[in-house]
């Protein structure tokens, strides 16, 4: 998957529905709405920790796990450089999902093909089997995929006890930019940009 088409879902409003179509969605959920939810990340701010590669018969993705405390102080007392302390991953990248969908949902029903919450960003599609046709070929494959993921765990894991924020060790969701609301093809990352969130 090329860089620039690489992204992570948060909220799909809709899908599979004409041009004027998604148009009419847009003006229904109106610019002060999407300019809460691109903003929101921007006083909400949850942590996404121990990516690892996942797999399935279409695609592979670095998914995330929610952050639960991993690499912070258990109070703000704490001697850390960091101001953030365990307390603040009580607001997690689930909340976040539940939160942007509650502010669309309360200007248009919302109708996702995403079900299951989850927060990976697809890195590469199969395209045919080739690569796979054989026992040997797919033993390899997945000798390579938990190599990769042993290096994760090493190098990009925090470590139990480890109390020093790492940024190579996290993602807080809305750094740089916030959240990017695109309308277009999406599903492999095409579209264009309706506004982006303030970053921080």
């Amino acid at each position: 998957m090329p860089s620039e088409r690489q992204h992570l879902t948060a909220l799909e409003v809709t899908h599979s529905l004409t041009q004027p179509e998604i148009n009419t969605i847009v003006s229904t959920i109106g610019t002060e709405t999407i300019l809460n939810i691109t903003d929101f990340t921007f006083s909400h701010r949850a942590r996404l920790v121990k990516p690892l590669i996942s797999y399935d018969g279409q695609a592979l993705a670095l998914s995330f796990l929610p952050a639960a405390g991993e690499g912070l102080s258990p109070s703000s007392s704490s001697s850390s450089s960091s101001s953030r302390t365990q307390e603040d991953d009580v607001f997690t990248y689930h909340h976040l999902r539940k939160h942007l969908f509650d502010l669309a949902n309360a200007k248009f029903s919302i109708n996702s093909r995403y079900v299951v919450p989850s927060s990976h960003i697809t890195i590469g599609r199969f395209l045919t089997q080739e690569d796979h046709d054989s026992r040997e070929k797919m033993e390899a494959f997945l000798d390579k995929v938990e190599a990769v993921n042993e290096w994760l765990q090493k190098e990009h894991w925090y470590r139990d006890g480890e109390e020093e924020r790492d940024e190579m060790k996290e993602w807080v969701v809305g750094e740089e930019k916030g959240l990017d609301c695109r309308v277009g093809r999406l599903w492999y990352g095409g579209g264009e940009t309706v506004k982006i969130g303030k970053g921080f």
